[in-house]
C-alpha cells in the first residue's frame, strides 16, 4: 500500500510538471501560432504542401502505369526486393504493400498542410488579393489529393479541418460520392481565386489546371455534359499543341504552351529535388551512362515500366507516328541480371533528357497538357452521341503526330479510337489504368494480358525457366481500387477494408 501511495504521488507530480512544461513557449522552434502571419510564411507553407508531389510522382507509375497493359518488368531471380512493385503488375497485392502506404501518407500530408493554410489565412496580416492566390492553391491541392485518393482507394476519411484532439485525427471513411462533392466544391472555389498560366509560377496551380482537373473529375464520374462544359473553358485559354511532340519533355521547354500542370524537379543541387523515375525505366546496367551519357555512374535499379509488346503493336504506323521514336528507345547488349541479355530491348525514352548527376534528373512530370484536354473533350462529346464534333478534336492530336485524319463511323468505333489515341499520346504519363477503368475494360483487358504473360513468359521479359508466381492475373472487379494500407486500419479501427482484400 505504501508503495502504491508513493507511485501515485510521483505520477501526480509528473503530470503537474508536464502541464507546466506544456505552458512554456518553445524558444528554439516555431509553433503554428507564431508562424502563420506574413505572406512569406504562407508562401513557405505552400511550398511544403506541394513538396509531397515530388515523392508521389517519382513512384506513381507503379500504381497507374505498371498495373496496366502498357508496361511490365524484368523478373530478377537474384533480387526479389522489388516484389512489392511487381505485385501491382501481377495483381498479387498484399495489404501491407509499402508503395500503397507511401502514396496514402503523401496525399494526406498534402491535405493536412493545405488544411493548416486554410485554417490560418483569413486572420493573416497581408493583402486580400495575395491571400486569395494562396487560398486557391491550397484548395486545388486538397481537391487534387482527394481525387487521387478516391480513384485509388474508393471512399476515404474526409479531413477538412486541422484536428484539435487525438480522437479528431481518426475518422471513418466517407462514401465516394461525399468525397467527390468535396472535390468539386474545392475546385469550384479555387477557380475563382487562381490566376492564369502567364501570371502564375511554373509548377503551381493556375486557372487552366483547375478547370482541367475539374473536367477530369466529371469525366471520371461519367458526367459527360459537365465535363464538356468545363473542358471547353480550357480551349479559350492560352494553351495550344506544341508543334514537335518530342519537345514537350525537354527540360528547356518546361512550362511550354501545351503544359497545363506539371510536377517540378531540379537536378544537380544539394536539396534532393531531382526526379528519379528515369533510372527505374532504363534497362538495369552496370554502367547506365552508355544510355544516359552521365558519368560517373553505378548500376541502376531499373527494368521497370518496360513497354509491353501490346503497346508496341498499338502504334498504327511506327515510321510515320513521331511519338514512337520520341517515346521508346531500344538497347542491345549484356545485362547484369542473371539469364537476361538485352536484344533490341525497349525502354521509355520520353524522359531521357540531359542531366547533370547520376540517379537524378531535371525532367518534370506532366500531369495535364492540352492534348489530354482535347482527347477528354472528344470522349465527353462522343459519349453524348456527338461523334461528328468529337472526331475533330481527336484529329488535332493525330495530325500533330503525323497521322492521317479518321472519319466518324459509329459511336462504339470512335470510343475505341479515342481510347487507343490516349494510350499512344499519353503513354507513360500514368493515364492508362484509369482510362481502362472508365471504359469498363479493366477485367477483360488485364485477364487477357495476363494469359499471354503466363503462356509466353519470355515474351514479357522473364528469363528462361522463370514465370509469374502462382495466383497471378486473377483480375476481378474488386481490383479496380486498391486495399486500404493495413497499418492505417490497425491505428484506426473505424476504417473498413475494401472488399476482396
Amino acid at each position: 500500500m505504501k508503495n502504491n501511495i508513493i507511485i501515485a504521488t510521483v505520477f501526480l507530480l509528473l503530470v503537474s510538471s508536464c502541464n507546466d512544461f506544456l505552458d512554456i513557449k518553445p524558444e528554439t522552434s516555431v509553433t503554428t501560432d507564431q508562424f502563420f502571419d506574413t505572406k512569406d510564411e504562407f508562401d513557405q507553407a505552400l511550398i511544403g504542401a506541394y513538396q509531397p508531389l515530388q515523392s508521389i510522382y517519382n513512384m506513381d507509375w507503379v500504381l497507374s502505369e505498371l498495373v496496366s497493359d502498357n508496361t511490365y518488368f524484368v523478373f530478377n531471380i537474384a533480387n526479389r526486393g522489388p516484389k512489392p512493385m511487381e505485385d501491382f503488375a501481377t495483381f498479387t497485392l498484399e495489404t501491407n504493400n509499402v508503395h500503397l502506404l507511401n502514396q496514402w501518407t503523401w496525399y494526406y500530408q498534402i491535405i493536412s498542410r493545405a488544411n493548416q493554410i486554410l485554417a490560418k489565412i483569413d486572420d493573416a496580416g497581408f493583402l486580400p488579393a495575395d491571400k486569395d492566390k494562396i487560398k486557391g492553391q491550397a484548395m486545388f491541392l486538397r481537391g487534387f489529393a482527394y481525387f487521387e485518393l478516391v480513384k485509388k482507394f474508393g471512399g476515404v476519411p474526409l479531413f477538412l479541418e486541422v484536428p484539435d484532439s487525438y480522437s479528431g485525427a481518426f475518422l471513418a471513411r466517407s462514401s465516394p460520392d461525399e468525397v467527390y462533392i468535396r472535390i468539386i466544391s474545392d475546385l469550384n472555389s479555387a477557380k475563382d481565386l487562381l490566376p492564369t498560366k502567364k501570371n502564375q509560377i511554373l509548377g503551381k496551380a493556375n486557372l487552366g489546371a483547375t478547370y482541367t482537373l475539374l473536367g477530369n473529375v466529371y469525366l471520371t464520374q461519367k458526367k459527360w455534359k459537365e465535363a464538356e462544359n468545363i473542358l471547353r473553358e480550357v480551349l479559350k485559354m492560352e494553351y495550344s499543341l506544341l508543334p514537335n511532340y518530342a519537345d514537350l519533355f525537354k527540360p528547356s521547354n518546361k512550362g511550354n504552351v501545351e503544359s497545363i500542370f506539371e510536377i517540378s524537379y531540379l537536378d544537380g543541387t544539394a536539396f534532393n529535388v531531382g526526379s528519379t523515375f528515369l533510372y527505374s525505366f532504363l534497362p538495369t546496367l552496370s554502367n547506365p551512362s552508355i544510355i544516359t551519357g552521365v558519368s560517373p555512374a553505378a548500376q541502376n535499379f531499373g527494368n521497370f515500366n518496360i513497354p509491353a509488346p501490346e503497346l508496341l503493336e498499338a502504334y498504327e504506323n511506327k515510321e510515320k507516328d513521331i511519338r514512337f521514336s520520341a517515346s521508346i528507345g531500344f538497347h542491345t547488349g549484356p545485362s547484369p541480371v542473371p539469364g537476361v541479355f538485352y536484344n533490341n530491348f525497349p525502354y521509355i525514352k520520353k524522359y531521357l533528357q540531359p542531366h547533370a548527376r547520376y540517379g537524378e534528373t531535371n525532367s518534370n512530370f506532366p500531369i495535364f497538357r492540352f492534348a489530354d484536354v482535347l482527347l477528354m473533350l472528344a470522349e465527353s462529346l462522343n459519349e453524348q452521341g456527338r461523334g461528328g464534333e468529337a472526331v475533330e478534336y481527336l484529329n488535332l492530336v493525330r495530325s500533330r503526330a503525323g497521322l492521317d485524319n479518321i472519319l466518324y463511323i459509329s459511336q462504339p468505333d470512335l470510343k475505341e479510337a479515342i481510347l487507343k489515341e490516349r494510350r499512344i499520346e499519353l503513354a507513360f504519363e500514368n493515364k492508362r489504368w484509369q482510362d481502362l477503368i472508365r471504359s469498363g475494360k479493366v477485367v477483360s483487358t488485364m485477364n487477357e494480358f495476363g494469359q499471354k504473360v503466363i503462356s509466353n513468359p519470355s515474351n514479357y521479359y522473364y528469363p528462361q525457366n522463370t514465370e509469374p508466381l502462382s495466383g497471378s492475373f486473377k483480375v476481378s472487379e474488386f481490383n479496380l481500387i486498391y486495399p486500404i494500407p493495413v497499418r492505417e486500419i490497425i491505428v484506426n479501427p473505424d476504417l473498413i477494408q475494401n472488399p476482396g482484400y
